[in-house]
């Protein structure tokens, strides 16, 4: 009786709908209400939506509105022809539960609404004059001809939805280094913090957005001929282009560390299958465990190349890089200095003893760096015959020096005689000396 006789529910064009009351010529006789009834209350509820252009406004003064005189309306009746009202609007008017948009509406809310209707709120949307244009070129840009026909059923607003939609759901599936890094232009970030806290569609549409993208906010009656729609995709589609690209920016970043700091000397695009070889090489004698599972890492033949190289790179970070901070870049370049060090003097060592082929003998690779940078590397080889006779002169000593400070000490000095034997035509000290597991042992005193 409120929707079928009085043709609110009808076929136009070969397509099931809610639209306006038919005229009385064509309505049959409806046993609820009376055609200028239903037809002054349908014009009241659509002029209801349809004014509320600055805030949202309570559905609950619509329903006061509707159960006082001149309409006198029962309100079981009133949500009924809402929902066609609603659904005949659906590109025009956005509807909000508690001030959060509501993209679908749905029984639930049907059924929360007829307990409580003040809990929700309706907003009219203005697509005329330019907002039009601004559509026609976020919606070519954004959904490129794919999606759901306008109108398509349960989506509300599907004007205002084909382009909000993509737009949070693009955010949606951003890492969190781009949610949190600062490295993005200024623009960008604004458009990313807008997109982040706008809760109404026609507002960040046509206020927030723009104002992110360094425009003034599209209003419904400026006479434009296409220039503000243009420059505002252009500007729009860079920042999202930025913002697209910041993780990937920050992948290619890493593999040029990781290119440099290992010493790669084919082309970039070769950085994997160099690694890959490197350390399958030393992989069966690292003890140390973050050399271990670098090495491992690197080895790995069985994934693509990005899921390769963002495992190497959480291996050395210790953080997958999706969940990155900009102090997190720092910090793996940190990591990676120390790790390819250590990397290459395991290297060293295997192939100095594969060369000489000593049986019998430990090898270990010491190395002195400079105060000027320089660098002494000296493989010193240690059978079990002579690791006897010097361990008790060793322990005798320790026991002489008790104090650590003084231990530390004695190496520094026992170490810079020795490689100044060795290398005689160089009067600079060493300032760092490291073992095989690249542990640093400190120098008390500078000379030079």
């Amino acid at each position: 009786s409120v929707l079928q006789q009085t043709g609110i529910h009808r076929q136009s064009q070969g397509e099931w709908g809610f639209y306006p009351p038919e005229p009385s010529s064509r309505q049959p006789s409806s046993p609820t209400l009376s055609q200028s009834n239903l037809t002054s209350v349908w014009t009241a509820m659509a002029e209801f939506c349809l004014s509320t252009t600055d805030t949202p406004r309570s559905l609950g003064d619509l329903y006061q509105t509707l159960n006082a005189p001149p309409y006198g309306m029962k309100s079981g009746t009133i949500p009924v022809l809402l929902a066609a009202v609603l659904l005949h609007y659906s590109d025009e008017v956005s509807v909000y539960k508690e001030g959060t948009f509501i993209p679908v509406l749905g029984p639930e809310h049907f059924e929360l609404l007829v307990k409580d209707p003040a809990r929700f709120a309706v907003k009219h949307i203005d697509v005329t004059g330019v907002r039009s244009q601004v559509f026609r070129e976020l919606e070519a840009i954004l959904r490129g001809g794919a999606g759901k026909p306008r109108g398509a059923l349960g989506a509300r607003n599907a004007t205002v939805l084909s382009v909000v939609k993509p737009l949070i759901q693009f955010v949606r599936k951003l890492p969190n280094f781009t949610l949190k890094t600062r490295r993005l232009s200024e623009p960008s970030r604004a458009v990313l913090q807008t997109l982040l806290s706008t809760q109404e569609p026609d507002d960040l549409l046509f206020h927030a957005l723009p104002q992110a993208c360094g425009l003034a906010p599209i209003v419904v009656s400026e006479a434009d001929d296409g220039t503000t729609a243009r420059t505002y995709r252009e500007r729009l589609v860079e920042a999202l282009r930025e913002i697209n690209g910041a993780y990937d920016a920050l992948l290619s970043e890493c593999q040029d560390l990781l290119y440099s700091a290992f010493g790669v000397h084919s082309d970039r695009t070769q950085l994997r299958q160099d690694l890959q070889l490197r350390a399958s090489r030393v992989l069966g004698n690292c003890v140390e465990a973050s050399l271990n599972r670098f090495a491992r890492a690197a080895a790995d033949d069985a994934v693509a190349d990005r899921p390769w190289l963002e495992a190497v790179i959480m291996v050395i970070a210790d953080k997958p890089a999706e969940s990155w901070t900009d102090e997190d870049v720092t910090r793996f370049e940190l990591n990676l200095s120390d790790l390819s060090r250590r990397f290459k003097n395991l290297e060293a060592l295997q192939a100095s003893v594969k060369a000489t082929s000593n049986g019998g003998f430990e090898a270990r690779r010491l190395t002195v760096t400079r105060p000027d940078g320089s660098e002494i590397n000296k493989l010193v080889w240690a059978s079990d015959e002579h690791q006897a006779k010097v361990d008790p002169s060793i322990d005798e000593i320790l026991q002489r020096f008790p104090d650590p400070q003084l231990r530390e000490v004695l190496l520094t000095r026992l170490t810079e005689r020795l490689f100044d034997e060795s290398e005689s035509e160089q009067d600079n000290p060493p300032e760092k000396v490291t073992d095989l597991n690249g542990r640093r042992i400190r120098p008390r005193r500078a000379r030079g």
